[in-house]
């Protein structure tokens, strides 16, 4: 038997089933550049519950492709979906080995949640066997890393 949110193979890994949708392969990638006013008007609606740094971030990220970006991005997007409780870890100096479902309560639904937006902000696709091996906020920053760079 296995916890919620954890599967039934490696100890703690985030496990997001299948039926999630999170396989959208009709998602279109942006180019830097071509982010429209109507974009923009519809990422910051997107993002309204998250801090005004973040959306900043995003919207940067969105029409120059900064990747310097990145990281603010990643932790705002966390910030919104987790309970208050856990935010003052993400300004921990080693916030970066937390682990997601241990140390800071999110579990798959939230975890389906977040890669959701995560694709509309960036303007990225992500795979469900993708997050296999996702386990810590260091991971999720390298994974969303490498995927803006791959495209």
């Amino acid at each position: 038997m296995h916890r919620p949110g954890t599967s039934p193979g490696p100890k703690n890994e985030i496990y997001i089933p299948a039926q999630a949708g999170l396989n959208v392969g009709c998602m279109s990638t942006p180019a830097p550049g071509s982010f429209t006013p109507a974009a923009e008007e519809e990422l910051r609606e997107s993002l309204k519950r998250c801090s005004p740094e973040t959306v900043a971030a995003a919207v940067a990220f969105r029409q120059t492709g900064d990747t310097s970006q990145l990281n603010v991005i990643v932790i705002g997007l966390l910030e919104r979906f987790m309970d208050p409780e856990y935010r003052p870890k993400l300004a921990q100096p080693n916030s970066d080995a937390l682990k997601i479902l241990e140390d800071l309560g999110v579990d798959s639904l939230t975890m389906v949640e977040l890669v959701m937006l995560v694709e509309e902000t960036l303007g990225l696709t992500v795979d469900n066997n993708e997050l296999r091996g996702i386990k810590t906020i260091g991971d999720i920053k390298l994974f969303v890393a490498n995927k803006v760079k791959a495209r």
